[in-house]
């Protein structure tokens, strides 16, 4: 029976059709429609001359990729069961399809804010489904540094202060240390399904206040010289890794890699005379404090990676971060960065992040491809850090179904190029994270003027799991 996309319904059908020595026995079919069916399927392999029986189950979600192109045209998701598609239990978990496929052995990841914690559907999602958490706001400069400066007193209430002078900064790690506590007591919990963390980010010229550039630490006083932020940076990064990886921190060992420094590249600041390696100098209109400070000199940047080398643990791998990864001339822009800050005396850098705020219809799956193995020539691992596709251009909500069926096609798209790309010799991709546990919380349901933000006019699904945490076709695009 040929499948005809506006039919609502199908009546009790049985059929049997049998594609590369795969049987699919469909016993009744109900409440058909785009993408849905409620079905008792027999799904046979054939193997050494005898047919096994894979799986009988009424209910159940289950991709047939073989029905790819051929005249039934139900899409790469196929058979798709209504019923069945809220039991978490019944779909194989991102982290061990990821663990299977390819050499991706690495981390499946999600981003999550610490309000998460009280959500126990949330939770349950993303213990399901991820061995990667990353922070989403909690470890940002602008949340452990707050509004304004607080200092270290001693007991006396004195403010103390460091060799130069300079009062010493009380940095606030609670909001971050909530979602580390979770994790902590779920790995004592479940020592078999230990999940990890990736921290984000030690240097960003967004979500950082004015204030830690300035002298005095005071928004109406100058900037400070080259040597002095250098000196904070260096204080600011060892703090923030000793609090989590020092000697006598209850976190250590459960950070695995940290995004050392975030989307510092723009090509549309690029001056061949004062700004050759394309630093970003603006932000919302202004320039960012970095720049402010230090006028498109990166050592900022090179000595980021000197002092996170020499304050972290040598198993956990120390990265760069960037959106519009896969632009050309950004991408060459970035392996340039790369290659200065491994050039850099002191500096280790293991890993290129690749943001992977992808849309619907661009970049390209060649040029995804062609950015891996560029990054790859000059770092050993790539991570792709924070992945979401933004809805169609034209969408306005109007037919969510279909978008969710072309996004479900994006998303084989992008992922079976992936798959490829990490078995291709001198690539080696370590993680793919998610940017949100489902769309309900996705970032790009508001607008937002930083890197692969959304523009806030169109709705916007980007994620593997909807609002109610169902599976969508981006999960078996996946």
């Amino acid at each position: 029976m040929k499948y005809d996309a506006d039919s609502k319904r199908m009546p009790g059908i049985r059929w049997i059709k049998t594609i590369k020595k795969i049987n699919v026995t469909i016993m009744s079919a109900v409440n058909y429609d785009y993408y849905s069916m409620e079905v008792l399927l027999n799904y046979n392999r054939h193997r050494d001359g005898k047919s096994y029986l894979v799986c009988r189950e009424k209910f159940y979600i289950f991709p047939i990729f073989s029905f790819i192109g051929l005249q039934y045209n139900l899409y790469y998701l196929d058979l798709f069961v209504k019923n069945g598609r809220t039991e978490m239990k019944k779909i194989i978990p991102i982290k061990e399809h990821l663990a299977r496929k390819a050499a991706i052995n690495g981390k499946a990841g999600t981003a999550i804010m610490s309000s998460a914690l009280h959500d126990e559907r949330i939770m349950k999602l993303v213990t399901t489904h991820y061995n990667s958490i990353t922070c989403e706001n909690e470890m940002k400069p602008e949340i452990i540094l707050g509004e304004k400066p607080t200092y270290r007193v001693d007991s006396s209430g004195n403010i103390c202060l460091d060799d130069s002078g300079e009062p010493i900064l009380k940095l606030d790690f609670s909001r971050a240390d909530k979602i580390m506590d979770y994790i902590k007591l779920y790995n004592k919990e479940n020592p078999n399904d230990i999940i990890r963390v990736r921290g984000h980010v030690l240097v960003w010229h967004s979500q950082t206040p004015d204030w830690f550039f300035r002298e005095k630490y005071d928004c109406q006083c100058p900037y400070v010289t080259e040597k002095k932020m250098l000196k904070r940076l260096q204080d600011y990064i060892r703090e923030v890794i000793f609090h989590y990886d020092g000697e006598n921190s209850s976190y250590r060992g459960i950070i695995y890699a940290w995004d050392v420094v975030n989307e510092q590249i723009e090509p549309d600041d690029f001056d061949p005379q004062v700004n050759p390696d394309s630093v970003r100098f603006m932000c919302n209109g202004k320039n960012t404090g970095w720049y402010n400070v230090f006028h498109g000199n990166i050592s900022y940047i090179t000595q980021a990676f000197v002092f996170a080398n020499q304050y972290s643990p040598k198993d956990v791998k120390l990265f760069y971060n960037d959106y519009n990864d896969a632009d050309p001339i950004k991408r060459d822009a970035i392996c340039s960065l790369l290659r200065k800050i491994k050039e850099t005396k002191g500096a280790r850098i293991d890993g290129m992040g690749m943001q992977a705020h992808y849309h619907m219809e661009d970049p390209s799956v060649e040029l995804i491809g062609e950015a891996v193995r560029k990054y790859s020539l000059n770092v050993e691992e790539v991570q792709f850090t924070e992945f979401d596709i933004q809805s169609s251009k034209n969408y306005d909500g109007s037919d969510k179904e279909t978008e969710r069926i072309k996004e479900g096609r994006r998303y084989k798209e992008i992922f079976n190029r992936i798959y490829s790309l990490d078995q291709e010799e001198g690539i080696n991709i370590t993680g793919i994270t998610f940017w949100g546990a489902h769309d309900g919380v996705s970032w790009l349901r508001d607008f937002s003027a930083v890197g692969g933000g959304a523009d806030g006019r169109r709705p916007q699904m980007p994620l593997p799991f909807d609002e109610e945490c169902s599976a969508k076709p981006s999960y078996w695009g996946i």
